[in-house]
Order: C-alpha cells, then structure tokens, then sequence
C-alpha cells in the first residue's frame, strides 16, 4: 500500500502539473511538477536498488526474474527527471560502498564550492573569501543541484558516445519533450528546478556531509563505518513518508536492498545493537541536521 502511495505521489503531481502548465495556472503547475519529480527521486532510487518489486516463492527475495521489472521502472522515472540511470548508478553505488571516505566516496567531493572545514585550522587557513560565506550561502546552493545533476548526466552521456547513443537519443526526447512542456514559459521550468533542486539537497546532505570523514584505508566494518557516516532524519511517519523513508539513512545504509516501507520496522532493532556494541545511533530532526552542516563548513573560531 506504501509502495502505491509512493509511486501516486510521483505521477499524481507530475501528470496533474502539466494540465495546469497547460491551462493558465502555471505556478501551481511548476509546485506540483517539481514536488513529483523531488519524490521520484527517492522512488526510482528505490526500484534501482532491486527493494521494490520482489521474487521467490514468498514474494521476499530480489531475484533474476523481478531485477528487469525494477529496471524498467527506474528508467522510466528516471526519463522523467532528465537523469542517466547509469550515471546515477555508478554513482550511488560507489557512494555506499566507500561511504564518506575522503578521495572515494563521489557525493562528498563538493570543494571548491563547499569546503566541509570540520574544525581543522589547516582546512580553516586555506579558505578564499568566496569559500568564506559558505555557512552562509550553503542552504541557497543546494537550489541548483537538480540543474547541476542534469548536466552531469548530460556529460556522463557524452563522454561515452558513440557506445551511449540509445541514452543520447533517451536524453534527447526527454529534452524535447521538456522544450515542448514548458514552450514560452520557460522561467517556470527554472522556478521548478530550483524548487526541486532545494528539497532534494537539503534532504540529502543532512545525512551524511556533516557527519566523520573516513581515510579510505580506515579497517572498520560495515556497521562501524554506518555509524560514524550516516544521520537519521527523525519526524516519526510524516519525514518518513515526505522523503521517501530515507529519513532512515542508517538501516538504509545497513540494508541498502530492503524495501524502504520496511526500514522503520528495522530501526529498533538497529538501535539495539547499536546501543549493545555502544555505537551512537545518530538521529536529528531536519533543522538540527542543517545545523550539524552549517557547524562543520564554519572556519571563524578556528583563525581566532
């Protein structure tokens, strides 16, 4: 039922967006488009993690039968934000595989824009005055990150052709087909990717850029390298829902191809053996998690 409401809050608003676009409410329109598009990225997330559509014989297990139905349904909302599902693969995968450790995990390699200082005085030192108003400028970033992605994928794309030329063709209707949406009305398109571009930054980096940054030699286990890495977003059903249930950044992390639905039910769980093997289980709500960000870019008590 979840699952439903999940994927109804994708095409709900995006279907529902452009008849307004089309018909003289197009500031409506562009709410409703970028929220869909904001949640399509926590859904396809999950049908391109294989947690969504399962197999077997107890309907539990991701097998080979059920890996292309995923497939195909992360490709398709994948169309619909203007993403290359294999940018986004290699990617997030490697993200969870070498997660918030310095040099290899590719989401946190946001210097010279964002320069995570974390109470290091040489870090503090060696700022410019652009990178000085970053605690400042931090949150109005995250706006352009959907326009920031799309280009990447666009790159991702051309840096492999001739071999990606059935993405390029994908990539290009999703372009035309964007071009034909917003014809004469193209500030609007600019509103929705700043909209969306600003829920899904905020979202993401409040669980895991102000939290440790690892050597990439570092010997800890799956468990232990969680639990220095990843925050919680708490809210109880509400931020799990608006955001896909990523609130739950640590199970997630822990059992990356668990249905999101069910990450909650794995939390106490979670928090119990966090607490036996006394490891922090690290929870915030969402304005203390752009605090703990805003915290680890400060550099001014480090030059005093």
């Amino acid at each position: 039922l979840e699952e439903i409401m999940k994927v109804s809050l994708v095409f709900g608003p995006y279907i529902a967006g452009h008849y307004l676009l089309w018909n003289g409410q197009p500031l409506v329109a562009v709410l409703l488009m970028g929220f869909g598009l904001y949640y399509a990225g926590w859904v396809s997330h999950d049908y391109l993690h294989h947690a969504v559509i399962r197999g077997g014989k107890n309907r539990d297990e991701t097998t080979a039968a059920v890996v292309p139905l995923n497939n195909a349904m992360g490709y398709v909302i994948g169309f619909m934000q203007g993403y290359e599902v294999d940018w986004w693969r290699a990617r997030h995968n490697t993200h969870h595989v070498v997660t918030n450790e310095f040099g290899n995990d590719p989401d946190i390699k946001t210097a010279p824009l964002l320069t995570y200082v974390r109470n290091s005085p040489a870090i503090a030192k060696g700022l410019n005055w652009f990178q000085r108003w970053q605690q400042y400028y931090y949150l109005p970033v995250m706006a352009i990150l959907d326009l920031y992605w799309r280009l990447e994928s666009i790159a991702y794309i051309a840096m492999r052709l001739p071999r990606y030329w059935k993405q390029a063709l994908v990539m290009a209707a999703h372009m035309a087909w964007t071009a034909y949406a917003f014809q004469g009305q193209w500030k609007y398109f600019l509103i929705m990717t700043l909209y969306r571009g600003f829920m899904t930054g905020t979202i993401v980096f409040s669980t895991h850029y102000g939290e440790d940054i690892l050597d990439g030699d570092h010997k800890l286990t799956l468990v232990e390298q969680t639990a220095l890495t990843s925050r919680n977003i708490a809210g109880g059903y509400v931020a799990n829902l608006l955001t896909g249930f990523l609130s739950l950044q640590t199970e997630h992390h822990l059992f990356p191809m668990m249905p999101t639905a069910n990450l909650a039910k794995a939390r106490p769980h979670v928090q119990a053996f966090f607490k036996k093997h006394k490891l922090e289980y690290r929870e915030s709500n969402i304005i203390e998690c752009i605090r703990y960000n805003i915290r680890a870019l400060s550099y001014q008590h480090l030059l005093e």
